[in-house]
Parts: C-alpha cells; sequence; structure tokens
C-alpha cells in the first residue's frame, strides 16, 4: 500500500512539475530596450523567449 501511494505521488508530481528537460532554456546576454544587459532566454524551439533576471547596471 505505501509503495502504492509512493508511486501516486511520485507521478502526481511528475505531472504538476515540468521535468528539467521540458524546462531547459538557452540563454545569452543581450542589450534590452532600456540599454542595459541583461539575459535572453528561449526553449529548445526557439520560439518561446523572454527576458530572464533583473538588467545590469551596467549599460550596453
Amino acid at each position: 500500500m505505501l509503495n502504492r501511494l509512493g508511486k501516486l505521488g511520485s507521478s502526481l508530481l511528475e505531472h504538476f512539475l515540468p521535468s528539467a528537460d521540458a524546462d531547459a532554456l538557452r540563454c545569452i546576454t543581450r542589450c534590452n530596450a532600456e540599454g542595459r544587459w541583461q539575459d535572453w532566454c528561449c526553449d529548445d524551439s526557439g520560439r518561446n523567449c523572454r527576458w530572464y533576471g533583473e538588467p545590469s547596471e551596467s549599460p550596453c
């Protein structure tokens, strides 16, 4: 019984929490619209991109 609950719990976690592979992003540091360095990250397909983290204080 306990083993069944353990398997059920881990399958629920896998369902609701994406795996590291599914969440993998490729990031580069780019100059944002405000003229500051910031990480620009895209998923493996290259279609879902967004700015990550806080912009640096250094202008680019």
